[in-house]
């Protein structure tokens, strides 16, 4: 049998990707927690619960505890894998990068009758500049014998920067996020619900503040839009303190501080079609980024992007599904804005969502079905 290990990353991520693989009649095992290990299980997808609770206000000797418990046992589950497909498919921790980066993929390629790495980004959010770090993953790059990108701007990456052969490489995209449940709310009556203005256009941001996602530039642009009853809405959390003031302090600052509003919080899944119906776009106004699965998840419920061109956003977002605006520049995000909300009409989102299956995760992994058998 074949091993997936998610690491903690992502859950709707891993338990699609899983539902992917075993839809191509991929037998699995999945190295789950708490979150994901009961979704995993309705779907039918075998799984292991290694590292239990991933509660952020257990107390800190709690923590540790659990995390040494976690990589024994995972250490252990390598071995007893031993010979098939072993996929290291989560995010190496970066607070702890000398001991994943060093211990897990000599381990991994020692007992993997075929490693399988997935690069979510060639290098992790904010240190595309720590020399530490380049040395770190050029080292981690050597063990895979088969390494996943989602993008091809990743690939070339690790091909240019980091020396991994290209016949080392697949690219196949993220998947459409498909656990969220859908809604049959109209946009009115989802807005009553959320407590939004009825009337006016609404944008929505969503999701985790950081400040790569250039939440900060949102607000500043904001106050250059010039719709009429235009209302910004930001539904997220920041677990980042001090970025979070710097967002407040923005949006006090701004003309249209009063079209603003943050509701800060975690957003579940049983919430997200609701957010969605409820707006007439989604902003996402990145200083940078590789890919994102806000982007799918749009796609998927048919719900039209301003976007900046970063990363490969582009290759995601077309003229019938988005516009795409120049990155770091708050005036020409405004004039983006606008310019939606000036033929928002020609956005159709059944042609949206209908064009968006053929990201689904059969489809994608199918492509790398033969990893595993």
């Amino acid at each position: 049998m074949n091993l997936v290990i998610p690491h903690g990353f992502e859950a709707n991520y891993t338990v699609g990707f899983a539902r992917g693989l075993a839809a191509n009649g991929i037998d699995l095992m999945v190295a789950s927690d708490d979150d994901i290990g009961p979704r995993l299980a309705d779907a039918g997808i075998a799984h292991r619960n290694l590292r239990g609770s991933l509660d952020p206000s257990r107390r800190t000797l709690e923590k540790a505890i659990n995390i040494v418990r976690y990589y024994l046992r995972l250490l252990g589950v390598i071995v007893e894998y031993r010979g098939g497909t072993l996929h290291f498919n989560g995010l190496l921790a970066s607070r702890a990068i000398l001991l994943d980066g060093l211990l897990l993929p000599p381990w991994l390629r020692l007992w993997a009758g075929r490693y399988v790495h997935t690069a979510h980004n060639a290098l992790p959010h904010g240190r595309e500049k720590s020399g530490l770090f380049r040395r770190m993953y050029r080292w981690i790059y050597r063990f895979p014998h088969t390494i996943i990108a989602h993008t091809e701007k990743v690939a070339r990456q690790l091909e240019e920067e980091f020396g991994v052969t290209r016949d080392r490489i697949i690219v196949i995209s993220i998947g459409l996020n498909e656990e969220m449940p859908t809604t049959d709310l109209s946009m009115p009556a989802a807005r009553v619900r959320l407590g939004l203005p009825e009337r006016g256009p609404i944008a929505l941001f969503f999701g985790k503040l950081e400040p790569y996602k250039g939440v900060d530039l949102l607000a500043e642009a904001w106050g250059s839009v010039r719709t009429p009853g235009s209302h910004l809405v930001i539904a997220g959390w920041c677990p980042d303190q001090p970025y979070a003031e710097q967002v407040r302090s923005a949006i006090s600052r701004s003309p249209r501080a009063s079209t603003m509003e943050w509701r800060e919080g975690f957003v579940p899944n049983a919430q997200v079609a609701l957010w969605l119906r409820a707006c007439d776009v989604v902003v996402m106004p990145y200083r940078n980024i590789y890919q994102s699965g806000v982007v799918f998840l749009c796609l998927r419920f048919g719900i039209p992007i301003v976007a900046t061109d970063v990363g490969s956003l582009s290759e995601y977002i077309d003229d019938d599904s988005g516009i795409i605006a120049p990155p770091d520049d708050p005036d020409a995000f405004a004039a983006a804005v606008d310019r939606f909300f000036a033929s928002c009409n020609r956005f159709d989102r059944e042609a949206i969502a209908g064009q968006a299956l053929k990201y689904s995760w059969d489809r994608q992994c199918l492509r790398v079905r033969h990893l595993y058998q």
